[in-house]
């Protein structure tokens, strides 16, 4: 039984793009959000994906339900969103993990933003999924490794990075606000 999702950004241009990496390299989630908002699933909910965790714990692919979020990540690749009709992605300035601050990098759009929350809603009312996110010890958001996380014991929604610190996805992704915002919303007024 799934007991946290676990949050992505795929590095790619698009959900296609993606689906054909994930295929390719033989991992999996079980959902994706394109550029648009639109939510793809890949995979049902009651079966194992290998998109998080580590060989001596399999935490993130025993108990998550993943998603990988459609953004390129590197702001040289603006240019390519505008021009194929998407506008300008936002700029992530203020992202930190594992300890240290990134530089700038592309952030999601509104409409995706929109997609994950009904996503993670879908999931607490469907699966059970409880609508937290890791903290640290004095309390607040832990940006770096969760032990919880890594053992596969969190239950809620989390990051790529809480898992392993070799990933930063989705670093800056501002998961009090966003869960706030979910639990105070009815379901009918979330927008995918």
């Amino acid at each position: 039984k799934p007991t946290m999702f676990v949050n992505h950004w795929d590095v790619c241009l698009s959900s296609e793009s993606c689906a054909k990496v994930l295929n390719k390299r033989g991992i999996s989630v079980h959902f994706l959000i394109d550029n648009d908002g639109t939510i793809f699933q890949m995979l049902d909910t009651q079966h194992k994906a290998w998109h998080a965790g580590i060989p001596r714990y399999e935490g993130g692919n025993e108990k998550g339900i993943g998603v990988e979020i459609a953004n390129a990540y590197y702001t040289k690749y603006q240019g390519w969103y505008v021009k194929n009709g998407f506008g300008e992605r936002p700029v992530q300035e203020h992202g930190w993990v594992h300890g240290r601050k990134l530089d700038p990098f592309l952030d999601f759009y509104p409409a995706q933003l929109d997609a994950l929350k009904a996503l993670w809603k879908a999931c607490h009312i469907g699966i059970g999924i409880p609508l937290e996110y890791p903290t640290n010890k004095l309390g607040y958001i832990d940006t770096g490794v969760n032990k919880e996380c890594e053992r596969g014991e969190f239950r809620g929604v989390c990051n790529h990075y809480n898992f392993i610190k070799t990933k930063i996805d989705c670093a800056g992704l501002d998961l009090p606000t966003l869960l706030d915002e979910v639990k105070s919303t009815p379901m009918y007024e979330l927008e995918p």
